[in-house]
């Protein structure tokens, strides 16, 4: 009976990985393939020890999975949570059913189980499958479509994806079996002859494909088409606009727009229907939707979506670091849709994007323990951003979790006559090829050495080609097979084409130079101008506070400074650092105080330490930046020390997404409210009292402070204090200070208060928050 199965889930595996009769590869499957690399391993077994329990458990915290049982009848109560919060058990489960298909775990498959349990048994009698819906508008069954849209439809994408994954890789038919009772639902109600409107946001499309594929019915694939091809058609709905990539049909798109993780999965899907199609109209759309995301519009870590405003693209050329938005979604939508676009056209140049947002974006959207995530992905910080290990709005912690355990899906890809190797990942696959199997081994280093030992052996001897991806990061590439050197290899659209007849044992030795590339961005980014970004193979660097005293925004790179490579296994999880000799540069000052406004900044050299995007805020939280000034006047002088600045803080509480350090980072916040400044808050304790301390370098006589409160009103629940105090330490004791005046809490300034001398070690702000709502600091002055 296993062997049955087996042979079966090979089949269905086979049939679904297939990437549509008109694409030129067919990719090789995640579970054909084995990671053992050190960059891989740790970061699959970190999303398979810690992120999937951890969503999981978060789920069951939040309601998530109640709702099911309770749309059920299983339990009593109301729906929890944002209407689409369906959605995100759904992906999380095609997360876990995708890593129990290369690591059984009983625990895991027991909490699958029941989860689907519960799912099954909230379907309603005709197919349709919404808790939200069943539960808290039960009237309203696909009413909602356009805005505010409840995102039926998108939910249901994500069933169906999680049906199909938990069939293939667990043989357990009911979840598919759910979702096609779904999907013919869905059929019955949208179509052509029957109701015309698209969803406001895709992913319904990309979920029937894969139904097609896997099932081979053809209602699905014509639904999916049915979907892509009524976006920006007026006959049937009401077109939404840009957004949503309901302006204009797909095939006289030109531009991508929009909602970014929206775009991305219209993209895909489009890539997807053209596999199947082989319509040319709508590959040509796909490449110029490609050109215009990727040439004008992506990030050098390989993130897209400039604008927090609609989590949307801006014009060409707009990408703003320290407002970037690049949500983690929308870089998972970039990956999806290259990995389509490569299966699709053979061409390398998708393989170099997907490249990109695999070891920049992606892994920098999840902390090395796998228990924080980032929902927006900038390449500058003040110190303020941090992963969180939830959110209300929970769709990139849940995609990173299905996306991880199918990494090994976009290594390998194959024709019927050659191999393709789009990624240097160190392990084993198993590939069919002219009529036979072959073992493809890979020994390497990458993405910090650029040595790659392929072993090729073929179960028999057969004549097929090898294609070797040479990045377009790479210059001078060199080959050898079985240690004789290639010395022109025949190079198609990015591939080194290795053909020969090849034997157990043979092997290939890749050399990828990698030296260190300073990166300068296209004049039209005004953000860039003047600035350069490191980057080494395809890794992307940054600089971090935790490596500089505290500080980066202070530093420059002269243009003529040697950066070199250092490899530290002891740092971040094993990662090569550049170093170099910079510049740092500090604000003028005479004895402590600012000197005149015509004096000029002083230059110090510095030495230097970038880490791999990938892996930033891992540590103490700090300012971090991507692009470095070359020229010094675009640094920003570091303020002189003062007491305060060179104290240690404390403090009685702290949101894990803030930071005491921020009351003495030197940053003048704008405003009470400003959200870009580093800030200390006690949320989530509501009318507590609070403190916060500076434990000084030695004795000082003090006799002044200035404090700038943080209050979010109108966006949050942070208020200035009811009242508070400052005190000071005397021994062992804590004294209040003598005040001369009353202790202020207005916004939007530095809230002074003088106070008779006092010498001491340590002096205390202690703080009565107002009933029911908490309460932060943004900066916090302390003068002789």
């Amino acid at each position: 009976m296993t062997r049955v199965l087996s042979v079966a889930l090979t089949a269905a595996l086979a049939g679904a990985a297939r990437a549509g009769p008109h694409a030129m590869l067919i990719p090789v499957p995640f579970t054909d393939v084995t990671i053992d690399d050190t960059f891989w391993s740790p970061r699959l077994e970190a999303n398979r020890e810690a992120s999937l329990p951890h969503c999981f458990e978060m789920c069951e915290q939040t309601g998530r999975l109640s709702n099911f049982a309770k749309a059920a009848g299983l339990a009593k109560g109301e729906y929890q949570g944002a209407h689409f919060n369906d959605s995100d058990v759904f992906k999380i489960i095609e997360g876990a059913a995708c890593s129990l298909a290369t690591h059984p775990d009983a625990k895991l498959q027991k909490q699958v189980d029941a989860a689907i349990a519960l799912i099954a048994a909230a379907q309603q009698p005709d197919g349709y499958l919404n808790s939200y819906i069943t539960l808290a508008a039960p009237a309203d069954r696909w009413k909602h479509i356009v805005h505010p849209a409840r995102h039926e439809l998108y939910c249901a994408g994500h069933l169906i994806e999680a049906g199909v994954a938990h069939w293939q890789m667990t043989g357990k038919r009911v979840l598919l079996d759910v979702a096609r009772k779904l999907a013919d639902h869905i059929g019955s109600v949208f179509g052509p002859g029957r109701r015309g409107d698209v969803p406001e946001h895709q992913g319904i499309e990309l979920a029937l494909i894969r139904l097609y594929r896997a099932t081979r019915e053809a209602r699905y694939l014509e639904l999916a088409a049915f979907f892509l091809e009524q976006r920006g058609n007026a006959k049937g709905h009401a077109l939404y606009g840009s957004y949503s990539q309901d302006h204009l049909p797909v095939r006289e798109q030109s531009e991508v727009m929009g909602h970014a993780v929206r775009a991305m999965y219209f993209c895909a899907g489009a890539a997807d229907l053209a596999a199947e199609s082989g319509d040319q109209s709508l590959k040509a759309a796909c490449r110029r939707l490609w050109e215009s995301a990727t040439a004008r519009k992506m990030y050098v870590t390989g993130g897209v979506g400039a604008r927090r405003q609609g989590e949307a693209f801006g014009a060409d050329y707009e990408l703003p670091n320290e407002t970037a938005y690049a949500e983690t979604c929308a870089a998972i939508g970039l990956i999806f849709f290259a990995h389509r676009m490569l299966l699709l056209e053979g061409n390398a140049q998708y393989a170099d994007v997907m490249e990109r947002a695999l070891y920049n974006a992606l892994p920098a959207s999840t902390s090395l323990d796998g228990r924080r995530f980032f929902y927006v992905n900038p390449l500058a910080s003040r110190g303020a951003h941090h992963r969180r290990p939830w959110y209300g709005c929970a769709c990139c912690p849940s995609n990173v979790v299905r996306v991880f355990p199918t990494v090994g899906g976009y290594i390998y890809a194959r024709s019927e006559d050659a191999v393709y190797v789009n990624l240097y990942v160190a392990g084993r696959a198993k590939v069919a090829v002219a009529g036979t199997s072959v073992e493809i081994t890979q020994a390497t280093r990458y993405p910090w050495d650029g040595a790659v030992k392929i072993g090729v052996s073929p179960h028999k001897p057969a004549s097929f080609a090898v294609c070797l991806r040479i990045p377009g990061w790479c210059k001078g590439a060199r080959l050898a097979v079985n240690g004789r050197a290639v010395e022109e290899p025949t190079i198609r659209k990015g591939f080194a084409r290795l053909h020969r007849t090849w034997r157990r044992g043979d092997v290939v030795d890749l050399q990828l130079p990698m030296p260190i590339e300073r990166v300068r961005a296209d004049p039209r980014v005004q953000a860039d101008a003047g600035r350069v970004a490191l980057q080494r193979g395809p890794v992307v660097y940054c600089v971090e506070a935790a490596d500089h005293g505290g500080r980066v925004r202070h530093l420059s790179l002269p243009p003529d400074a040697q950066v070199e490579p250092e490899h530290r296994a002891d740092l971040l999880g094993g990662v090569t650092v550049l170093k170099a000799k910079g510049l740092a540069h500090f604000a003028p000052h005479e004895d402590g105080k600012p000197a005149s406004a015509a004096a000029q900044a002083e230059a110090k050299p510095v030495d230097l330490t970038a880490v791999p995007y990938a892996v930033w805020d891992n540590r103490e939280p700090g300012e971090m930046v991507v692009w470095l000034p070359e020229r010094p006047a675009l640094a920003e002088p570091a303020p002189p020390p003062t007491i305060a600045s060179q104290s240690k803080a404390s403090a009685s509480h702290c949101w894990p997404s803030d930071s005491v350090a921020a009351v003495n980072d030197q940053i003048d916040p704008p405003n009470s409210h400003d959200l870009g400044p580093p800030r200390l808050t006690w949320w989530d304790h509501r009318g507590t009292t609070e403190w916060v301390q500076y434990d000084f370098r030695g004795r000082h006589t003090v006799s002044a402070v200035q404090v700038y409160w943080f209050d979010d009103t109108g966006r949050g629940q942070c208020r200035v204090p009811k009242a508070w105090r400052l005190l000071w330490q005397d021994g062992k004791d804590w004294k209040p200070v003598e005040a001369a005046g009353a202790y202020g809490v207005e916004r939007g300034k530095f809230n002074v208060v003088a106070f008779k001398p006092v010498t001491t070690k340590a002096i205390r702000l202690e703080v009565e928050l107002q009933p029911e709502f908490s309460g932060g600091i943004l900066e916090w002055r302390v003068s002789k």
